[in-house]
Parts: structure tokens; C-alpha cells; sequence
């Protein structure tokens, strides 16, 4: 079966794949592929599970939408990004650097987690980690940091060209979305940002769950709020976790501030920029107490929610 492409997917014959999944979502759960992976697993450490496959490709379509900025690294736990960090130079150690800052955005959450790069990796980035990982997951790999990660029980996966989709499994049918990051974010109001940073915190936002906020400073994640029933509470987890960082920093949102709530805990923590998409009939509402505050908001060009 050929990998889900739109001209394909009312013809699909679902068959099932020969790879030998450790485990399902829990250990006393079964779980089975169906049609062809695009990726090649150059290192099993140990026996991939369910949630290793869900959770590096998640990290990759983060990593890979980096590249619209130049590259970065994403490091994700159960779907959900800890930290990531985009490139403000090519150079060899400005790479490391940036593995660096990634893991360390939230290192208690990055241990066992999935790393994924949107440059080659290579022996002198595997040698740097410091921590537990699950999965890494890079475009190509040096033959040396293979071997030397080898050693490890780590799996190693390099992606191959395709389309992600958003799917779900539902009333016994697969149901799938698009998966787009398109656009550009435009100046509403206030003194203009870094549009790097804007774009950066805009693409992990895409990343994570639903009535996310994601709070980034110089170049990396300081705070994650996101998998909330309310925009508020995520605001909330978003600032307890950045703490004194989000001074200054810049702030985004996958969908519409629906009250002022949620952008009244942003600014109170320090948030002096922020980006979200409009269409809430309380927009000008919102609009006008960011005015009254002070910062700077930047329109989204588009809705960024995943459920």
C-alpha cells in the first residue's frame, strides 16, 4: 500500500504492515501497523512501541516546519513538545547549542523523550546528550553516530518524503485532516518583534494540543500550556512554567482569545508580544484591553488547533 496521498485515499486497501510493535498504548495492550511507514529504523535499541511511532512523528513534523526558519530541534513526550530551539546560525556548534536548549527548555520532561532535528546528525550532537532519550529522529545520520549510539537503547529514525496528515480512528473508519502551516503573521499594533520568534512560537503552537500557549524568549521555548478544556488554563500552566522568563517574551495562541482572561494572565506575567489568530465575536474586546496594556499582538494567518 502507498503512504496516504490525497489522490490515493479512496482507494487504500488497509494491509498490515510486518513491523512488530513492542506494546499498544499501555503494556497489556496489542497494537498493529497498517500500510507502510515512511522511515527507515536504522538503530532498535529496543523494540519500537505504538506511542514511540506517534511521538516521533510528531517530533519530526515539528523539527521539519522549523525549516521554514532556518531548522531547529523539537523534543516531544506523549505528542505534546517539552522544549525547541531554532537555529541562529548553520555552524556545527551552533547546532549542538541548539540540542542543548531544546532539552533544557523543560529537562524533567525531556528525560525519555523523542528528539528530532532538522539537520543531519552527527557524532559530536550524539556525544553532547546528557539525558535519556527514546527515539532520535533526523533527515540523514553520520555512520559514526550510529555506531557510537548504537551502544545505546535508543531507536534511530530517519523519515522518508511525505505528506503528514491529522487522523483520528473513529466509529471503526479512519478519519483524516489536512495538515497545513502556511502564511504570515501581521503587525496589528504596538512596537514590532522579532518575526523570527513570532514564526518560531506560531510553528510549536501548531504542535501542540488543544487551547495551547506557547511562550517563547530569545530563540527558545520557556513555557508550554496546551491538552486544556480552557485557553485560560493553559495560559496559566503556560506562565507557572516559564516563571521570571516570560518577562519580555513572546507569547502565541493556536486559536482566538474568546475572553480577556486568558491574555490577562499572559500580560500579568510579563508577556509583552503576542500572536493569535482573530474571530471571536469579543475580538475588539480583546483587542482593545491588549491596546490599554500595552503590548504588541500580531495577527495569525491561520487557526493552528489540533485536538
Amino acid at each position: 500500500m502507498e503512504f496516504l496521498q490525497v489522490e490515493n485515499v479512496k482507494k487504500l486497501e488497509l494491509e498490515r504492515c510486518d513491523i512488530e510493535l513492542r506494546y499498544g498504548e499501555n503494556a497489556h495492550e496489542r497494537a498493529f501497523i497498517f500500510g507502510k511507514p515512511q522511515f527507515e529504523l536504522l538503530h532498535e535499541g529496543k523494540q519500537l512501541s505504538y506511542n514511540n511511532i506517534l511521538d516521533a512523528e510528531a517530533a519530526w513534523v515539528l523539527a521539519k516546519n522549523l525549516q521554514t526558519i532556518g531548522g531547529g530541534v523539537a523534543v516531544i513526550k506523549h505528542q505534546t513538545p517539552c522544549g525547541a530551539s531554532y537555529l541562529r546560525t548553520g555552524s556545527d556548534e551552533e547546532k549542538i547549542h541548539t540540542i542543548t536548549r531544546a532539552i533544557q527548555a523543560d529537562s524533567e520532561s525531556s528525560y525519555g523523550g523523542i528528539l528530532a532535528t532538522s539537520f543531519p546528525f552527527t557524532l559530536d550532537m550524539a556525544k553532547a546528550i546528557n539525558t535519556y532519550l527514546e527515539v532520535i529522529v533526523a533527515p540523514e545520520f553520520e555512520p559514526q553516530a550510529v555506531e557510537y549510539l548504537s551502544k545505546k537503547k535508543v531507536r534511530l529514525i530517519k523519515p522518508k518524503e511525505y505528506t503528514p496528515y491529522a487522523g483520528k480512528v473513529a466509529f471503526g473508519s479512519l478519519v483524516l485532516s489536512e495538515r497545513k502551516f502556511e502564511g504570515e503573521p501581521e503587525l496589528l499594533f504596538g512596537e514590532p518583534c522579532d518575526v523570527k520568534d513570532i514564526k518560531f512560537a506560531l510553528i510549536v503552537v501548531e504542535a501542540v494540543k488543544s487551547n495551547a500557549i506557547v511562550i517563547v524568549k530569545d530563540g527558545v521555548t520557556v513555557g508550554i500550556g496546551g491538552g486544556q478544556p480552557s485557553r485560560k488554563r493553559s495560559a496559566w500552566i503556560a506562565t507557572t512554567l516559564a516563571k521570571d522568563n516570560a518577562k519580555g517574551a513572546i507569547a502565541a495562541s493556536d486559536a482566538f482569545f474568546p475572553f480577556t482572561d486568558g491574555l490577562e494572565i499572559l500580560i500579568d506575567a510579563g508577556v509583552k508580544c503576542v500572536v493569535a489568530p482573530l474571530g471571536s465575536i469579543r475580538d475588539e474586546e480583546v483587542l482593545n484591553f491588549a491596546r490599554e496594556k500595552d503590548i504588541t499582538f500580531y495577527k495569525s494567518p491561520i487557526r493552528l488547533f489540533r485536538h
